[in-house]
């Protein structure tokens, strides 16, 4: 019966999804050559070292069997190597109390008042009443704007809670002028509905607009008792938003937004060349264009699969940033040169993906809007539900309110959650209400070899994968061509022939030449002709008949 190309090549195809059961067991054939070294070599580099071919007279088993072995070739299709690159998803949990306890009942610097903050960072530097934030709350002149406080001494001061995120170096790049730092702090007030939280049958509350969770920057190695501690949080800078290093994409003036990503490059890229972030996406420095000494015009652009799906003309240099944020891709240009005959340019940048907006004065999360924490310039913090300061008052963070319900009657083993984050965890006893800030947060994190990331104030850096990898190799296993159209003579990698001579004009042409011997007794029988195809081994997977051309296939693919 013959059979068409068109026929064939679906039937190979058709074949692959039933391979894997038929090249199970044990199947019998007589060997003739070196077979075993035939089969081993079938695969070379991922790519099918072979040609399969089957006789233009061909009965349909001796099809079905020819597109079988096309189908166990192309399972082995694989490449194998150590892992050069890559990623890997690591899960970090930590947990942790705060360093200090109060008992608001009776301290002697909270309990004589109706409210009292309790305030923790990731180091007590950040929350000393002398040199730290405390000093611009609980001093002799206190801030009157920050979370709600106005008497001196209406404070207990909780220390460290060493799970909150701290980053050491805010802006890596050196785009702005010192050092820089910045952390994780949690704020609450904690009220009495009597006169005093120390009044014998106080109820203890916490109120909606009085829990803070917020981030601040600062100058490396101050902690905000003077007006000169705070740094200004401008594009470029990381800062740590509920557990993670997020880098601060852009303050959007025209509606009030805070946009903010995870890092995937910072670096240069030269003019012409693009750098993957993966998921389809490719950020391309199309142009840099210079205009006077120091100051460029740049042109970039964001491309999902190839195609062009945002992109950016604009002036660079000179405080002058561009600054693109295309769905969850964000990117801020900070300065741009060209080479000395101005023939090619360069572009500095921070790429971020995971992209997220921070609607100021909206919801964030759940029961938590999103602000700017603005430093007056003098002794004041403030929230503010804007994307810019008017001078000399700077935006030194970011920062979420609590706005969800009143939490009254508060007594023993209660706990208030921060942002879904951090925990106030309330203990009374024996006329004490003991106070502290609690953790127990996992954050799963991607890291790429060699990339160092900063979660729940731990800093991980994947070093390498240790393991093999198999790559997926495109299907490209060779579809039984008919003998008609395959030569052996023109051959240019080894062939196997399915069919006895009798249905294959190829194995007729070894048999005549006395390289094979196979007749109508012949059992399944798998014969190697050494060199017979343009100096190509040639193999044979023929028998007397049908069913023993059959065996012989079954035999072949067990074997590979």
């Amino acid at each position: 019966m013959a059979m068409s190309m068109k026929k064939i090549g679906a039937i190979a195809v058709g074949g692959a999804m039933v391979a894997s059961a038929l090249a199970t067991g044990a199947f019998a054939a007589e060997k003739v050559g070196d077979v075993d070294a035939f089969a081993a070599d079938v695969v070379a580099d991922g790519n099918a070292n072979v040609d399969i071919v089957v006789g233009s007279n061909a009965a349909a088993l001796d099809v079905v069997s020819a597109a079988n072995i096309a189908a166990k070739i192309g399972s082995l299709m694989f490449k194998e190597g150590t892992v050069e690159d890559g990623s890997a998803q690591i899960t970090v949990s930590a947990s942790a109390e705060s360093d200090e306890i109060k008992d608001v009942y009776t301290d002697a610097t909270v309990s004589v008042v109706k409210k009292a903050l309790v305030i923790a960072a990731s180091d007590n530097d950040y929350t000393s009443k002398t040199s730290g934030i405390l000093s611009l709350i609980d001093g002799t002149a206190p801030a009157k704007e920050l979370f709600g406080i106005t008497t001196a001494g209406a404070v207990a001061d909780l220390e460290d809670l060493q799970t909150l995120a701290f980053i050491s170096d805010a802006d890596p790049a050196d785009w702005y002028t010192g050092d820089f730092e910045a952390t994780e702090v949690l704020v609450a007030t904690i009220n009495s509905d009597l006169a005093t939280l120390g009044t014998a049958g106080a109820d203890i509350e916490v109120l909606e607009d009085e829990v803070i969770y917020a981030s601040l920057a600062f100058k490396e190695d101050t902690y905000g008792a003077a007006a000169g501690d705070y740094a200004a949080i401008a594009p470029g800078m990381r800062m740590p938003l509920l557990g993670e290093e997020m880098v601060l994409v852009k303050l959007d003036t025209d509606d009030d937004l805070v946009i903010v990503g995870k890092e995937a490059y910072d670096g240069v890229i030269k003019q012409g060349e693009s750098y993957d972030i993966g998921n389809g996406y490719t950020v391309k420095i199309n142009n840099v264009l210079k205009q006077t000494v120091g100051s460029y015009k740049v042109d970039v652009q964001v491309l999902k699969d190839g195609k062009v799906v945002a992109s950016k003309f604009d002036t660079v240099g000179l405080g002058d940033q561009l600054k693109l944020v295309y769905k969850d891709v964000g990117i801020v240009v900070n300065d741009a040169w060209t080479d000395v005959g101005d023939n090619y340019g360069f572009a500095e940048l921070v790429i971020a993906d995971n992209v997220v907006e921070m609607e100021l004065g909206e919801e964030f999360i759940p029961d938590y809007e999103a602000y700017t924490v603005e430093f007056d310039g003098t002794s004041a913090l403030a929230l503010s539900d804007k994307a810019s300061a008017t001078a000399p008052a700077k935006l030194v963070g970011i920062a979420l309110k609590y706005v969800g319900d009143d939490v009254d009657k508060i007594s023993k083993d209660e706990t208030f959650t921060i942002a879904d984050y951090a925990k106030l965890d309330f203990d009374e006893d024996s006329g004490k209400m003991i106070v502290k800030f609690l953790m127990d947060e996992s954050k799963d994190v991607t890291v790429n070899i060699g990339e160092k990331v900063s979660v729940l104030n731990a800093e991980i850096k994947l070093a390498e994968i240790d393991a093999e990898a198999k790559e997926a190799v495109v299907m490209t296993a060779p579809i039984a061509v008919l003998d008609s159209e395959a030569s052996l003579d023109a051959a240019d990698k080894g062939l196997i022939l399915v069919g006895g001579p009798v249905v294959n004009e190829l194995t007729a042409e070894l048999a005549d030449a006395g390289l094979v011997a196979i007749d109508n007794e012949s059992p399944a029988t798998l014969a190697v002709a050494a060199g017979a195809a343009n100096g190509n081994d040639v193999l044979v997977v023929a028998g007397g008949d049908r069913a023993a051309t059959e065996e012989a296939a079954e035999a072949l693919i067990d074997m590979l």
